[in-house]
Formats: structure tokens, sequence, C-alpha cells
């Protein structure tokens, strides 16, 4: 026993460590046919990822690479994070910029196979650069984060700079119940509650094909017990150096509900989600489907074969059903199923 007690207390205490992780997740889909749409988005697709974490406690510095193995071979995550105190840390490489709950939250930890919209339309992702993030403590729980990051703005993957202006971006997160340690979709069973948004400029092109990009956007999360909600709103302005390309706005927003079903067993297992959504895309042009003011409105479930915490995405089964309203043009006949298993280790 008392070898075993060492061993613990060593694990607990070494000073550096490396975890490998990753992730599968085979996905079928089916849409309607819609002659509209040109050819549905059926089939059966694989996804997975392959990463290492790098962590040296004593002087505060995270290291973190992963890549996608499927469908397409690429670098994800490539950052390393130094925290020299618990208030302030600093992100240098390639990682989310810092933007939108959704897109922040981890890809295996989202409450539905489908993405919002807004998600495509405002075209953030992860790009190179830099970031610092500062945050307030009050009752040793941090409440408030404010996040001011530099990136190269062409793109992951991308190192050059075609005109050497660079994307910023900004962000601001209060949280009076105490912030998550990382962004993650529904509930994690304790009461929370972040309300944030961000702003984003960005530059792209030169001369004549310069375009330029204003985002705003706001957000809302909230939980407890086995309840959780989570809303967006987002415009995009872009504006192009050329006089024959129309300016336009991108607006989108959602809303989106979980229950894990209150009755014993289901209540750590089954997870009903509802996503009432509203995108415009370009507000310039409307000649064809992806252009157009389209509603949403998703319907899921998820079956969670839980490990330790049980709530927490490792091992999950998610379907969803998605039927779309055109608010512009013809109706379109797209509705689609979704379904995927999620295997986290």
């Amino acid at each position: 026993m008392l070898l075993l007690a060492l061993s613990a207390l060593a694990e607990e205490t070494r000073p550096f460590t490396v975890t490998p992780g990753g992730w599968v997740r085979p996905a079928v889909a089916w849409q309607q046919d819609d002659p509209g749409l040109g050819s549905a988005a059926d089939g059966f697709s694989v996804e997975a990822r392959m990463g290492l974490e790098a962590v040296a406690e004593p002087i505060g510095v995270r290291a973190r690479v992963e890549m996608e193995f499927a469908p397409d071979p690429s670098l994800k995550d490539a950052f390393v994070n130094y925290t020299p105190v618990p208030y302030f840390s600093l992100n240098a490489g390639q990682f989310k910029v810092p933007f939108s709950i959704h897109r922040l939250s981890s890809d295996t930890k989202r409450q539905l196979p489908t993405d919002p919209r807004l998600a495509n339309a405002m075209g953030i992702e992860r790009e190179i650069g830099a970031s610092a993030e500062g945050r307030l403590f009050l009752a040793q729980k941090p409440r408030l984060s404010l996040t001011s990051g530099v990136f190269n703005g062409e793109g992951s993957n991308v190192a050059e700079n075609g005109n050497d202006r660079f994307m910023l971006a900004q962000r601001v997160l209060l949280a009076p119940l105490g912030m998550r340690e990382r962004p993650f979709e529904g509930t994690g069973r304790d009461p929370y509650v972040g309300v944030g948004g961000g702003w984003i400029y960005n530059r792209t092109g030169a001369d004549e094909a310069a375009e330029e990009t204003n985002i705003l956007q706001v957000e809302l999360q909230a939980a407890v017990g086995v309840f959780s909600i989570q809303g967006e709103y987002a415009d995009r302005e872009v504006v192009h150096a050329s006089a024959d390309l129309a300016d336009y706005h991108a607006t989108a927003a959602y809303g989106q509900l979980g229950c894990f079903i209150p009755v014993k067993w289901a209540s750590e297992h089954l997870e009903v989600v509802a996503r009432g959504g509203w995108t415009e895309p370009n507000d310039a042009l409307d000649s064809a489907p992806e252009e157009l003011a389209t509603v949403d409105v998703d319907a899921g479930l998820n079956l969670y074969v839980p490990r330790t915490p049980k709530w927490m995405h490792d091992v999950k089964l998610a379907a969803a059903y998605r039927h779309s309203i055109q608010l512009e043009g013809d109706e379109l006949e797209d509705d689609r199923v979704d379904a995927n298993f999620t295997v986290r280790f």
C-alpha cells in the first residue's frame, strides 16, 4: 500500500508530462436530393485525429500538437501556451481564433452532429498567430476574461502573407459563477453562466483584389443540472476594394437547448437537443441556394456511453434531423439526417 501511495504521489507531482490523445468519429449523412442543390450530401465518412500534449508545470508551459488523419491529412493545432500566473497567459502557434463559443468548444464536445450555419458564414477557425489573455479572479475563481490576438489571417497552415496585413481578434467573456477550464457545449452538472462577445478585423488580398472584413459577435451560454442553453449572434461586413464587386453583410444567429432526460440512468446517458438558427449569408446576392436567407430547425438525441466523468462526451452516439426553410427564392427539399459515433482516447 505504501508503494502504491508513493507511486501515486510521484505521478501527481511530476514536473513534466507528455500525454497522447485523439479521437475517431465515423459518420453517416442523408439529404433530400432537390434538383436545385445538385448532388445531395449523402454518404459515409470518417474523421480521425491524434495528438500530443506536453505540460511543464513548474514553469507554466503547455504545448499541443494535433493532426487530422482522415478524411484528409492536415495539421490542426500546433501551439505553445505560457501561463506564468493564473491571471495571465500567452498562446503562440496555430490554434483556434478566440471567437464564438461553438468554434472554441472541442470538436468532440458539441451537442449536435452538424454545425450551425453561423459557424460557416463567419469563416473563422484556426490561424497562425499569437494571443494574450488576462483573467480577473474573485473569491479564487476566474470571473472575467479579456483576450487579444494577432494572426496571419490567411487560413490554417498558411505561413505566407500576401499583403503584410494581419487579422486582429478581441474577445471578452464574463462568467459570474466562475469560468470553465476549457470551452464545451452543454452541461457540466455544475451551474454555469457565460456572456461574451468578440470583434475581428481582417484584410486579405492586395490592390483591386483586396477585401476588408469586420465581424461583431455576441454569445450566451448557461447550464444548471441536466439543462443547458446556448446562443450566438454575429454580423460579418465585407468591403471590396474593387467597385465592380458588391459589398455585403453576412448575418446569422442560433439558439440551442439541451436536456438530459431526468429519470434514472437516462439522466446521465440520454440528452435531447434542439436548435433553431437563421442565416443571411450575403445580403447583396440572391442567385444561388447558398446565398439565400434560411431558417434551420434541428432536433437531436445523444446517447453517452461514458467513462468518468459521465457527461463529458468520451463515447457518444449523436443523431439529428434538420428541416430548412428558405426565406428567399424557391423552397428546396433539402432536409437532412446526420449521425456519428465518437470515441475519445
